[in-house]
């Protein structure tokens, strides 16, 4: 990782920037841990974090003990927003219901003639996403809250990337430093494909996408692979500042002695992240081994596509799973001590070089072994194969549980090695970015 020089907070007059982030506490899962994290180590470092955010988001999960994680004194502005994630879900016959992460489905059936032009009506009326009736109110509103309150340069984060539409509307009426970071690409994302775009609404994501990638005054992306396409994109730099993790969350860390042997995987699991092979794999190599069937525990901990259950039916292990839609992130790092491996699947799509989910560094935290399924030139396979006890396997090849079973019996030591990606060490890059846009 190319490093940053470190500046004094102190040598910036105005230290207040503002932070557009649709997802925030009380809503939880990976969107709100960036940033979260970002403002409160970017407080220590001397700025002056204000939070843009929905007064009432259409958060798939909500964990309310991520409040006590805001710093003191951060304010935090909130105006409502407008969704048509209702009008969407009635549409399509899913009245009531939450709305699926992702491409997830509840059900094999393909999707009936009313959930087709639900979700056509979706990809062309409501772009860039669903959020986008919100960027008019939310322009705005800051754009006034601006003219009475002086900050020294504006952030937004994206997906949604509305959220940077808003952040361009701002930086065009202000003409503030703007820095727009992205956890996920926009054109370049694996599900981009499935949308059912018609020609004029693919031109008009490229056209949108093209006034933010050109207007920002600096572009962030979460990893190698995507920044270079990113770059290529738009002809400009653009830092790679990957996820990370709390090291404050793992400071009273200890495992737990696992009287099973616990495959665990936190996080959802959609059609294209299903590691089917492994499934057989582990059903067959199960059926021959009563001894290991005896202990073997698989706990699935978040959102997962119909057809992870029915594969773990065929392949005989829903007796030996456990299924939870949602644990508070604390939760999580407590399941992360009580595990024998972890579970890694990257999405199978044609854009998964890219992909670092960002589970990635916390499982590489919580040093325990790690068995990941993707490609193994991809940026996850590229950090992973840097650390101790990781076994990676692309998703058609054989697995040799034997050896997997003899990785785990071992706990590996990374301590010396993830720095790195401390979100406190990975927020010095925020900072001197920050600097360098403040004081051009």
């Amino acid at each position: 990782m190319t490093p940053f020089k470190l500046y004094k907070p102190n040598c910036v007059a105005n230290k207040k920037i503002l932070i557009l982030t649709y997802y925030w506490p009380p809503s939880g899962g990976t969107g709100v841990q960036r940033w979260l994290h970002f403002t409160r180590y970017l407080k220590e470092l001397g700025w002056e974090p204000i939070i843009f955010t929905p007064s009432n988001p259409e958060a798939p999960v909500q964990d309310p003990k991520l409040l006590a994680q805001i710093p003191e004194g951060v304010e935090v502005l909130k105006i409502p927003i407008w969704e048509p994630t209702q009008l969407y879900m009635r549409l399509s016959g899913n009245k009531g219901k939450k709305l699926q992460t992702g491409f997830m489905h509840e059900s094999k059936k393909k999707p009936g003639l009313l959930q087709r032009f639900a979700l056509y009506i979706r990809a062309n009326l409501f772009i860039p996403d669903a959020k986008m009736a919100w960027t008019k109110p939310a322009s705005r509103y800051l754009t006034n809250y601006l003219q009475t309150n002086n900050v020294a340069a504006i952030i937004s984060t994206g997906p949604p990337h509305t959220m940077h539409l808003i952040a361009r509307n701002i930086k065009r009426a202000t003409n503030l430093p703007w820095l727009a970071d992205f956890r996920d690409p926009w054109t370049q994302i694996d599900w981009f494909e499935q949308l059912p775009l018609n020609k004029r609404g693919l031109a008009k994501h490229h056209a949108l996408e093209r006034t933010v990638l050109q207007e920002a005054d600096q572009l962030t992306i979460v990893s190698s692979n995507w920044q270079q396409q990113m770059q290529a994109i738009c002809g400009r730099d653009v830092a790679l500042v990957t996820n990370g993790f709390a090291p404050e969350d793992f400071t009273n860390f200890q495992h737990q002695p696992d009287p099973n042997f616990t495959i665990l995987h936190t996080g959802s699991i959609n059609k294209d992240r299903n590691p089917s092979a492994l499934w057989k794999s582990l059903g067959n190599y199960t059926q021959n081994n009563p001894d290991f069937a005896a202990k073997l525990q698989i706990r699935l901990i978040g959102a997962l596509d119909a057809n992870v259950r029915s594969d773990l039916e065929a392949a005989g292990l829903l007796p030996y799973t456990q299924m939870e839609n949602f644990v508070p992130h604390a939760r999580v790092i407590e399941e992360l001590a009580a595990c024998s491996l972890l579970l890694l699947p990257i999405n199978n799509v044609n854009n998964q070089m890219g992909i670092v989910p960002g589970k990635v560094f916390e499982y590489l935290a919580s040093e325990q072994p790690i068995l990941a399924i993707g490609p193994s030139d991809g940026d996850s396979a590229n950090i992973l194969r840097s650390q101790a006890g990781t076994h990676i396997v692309g998703f058609e090849d054989p697995i040799e549980w034997p050896a997997i079973i003899a990785m785990c019996a071992n706990k590996p030591n990374r301590k010396d090695t993830l720095t790195p990606y401390s979100r406190k060490e990975l927020s010095l890059k925020i900072h001197a970015i920050l600097l360098d846009l403040v004081q051009k």
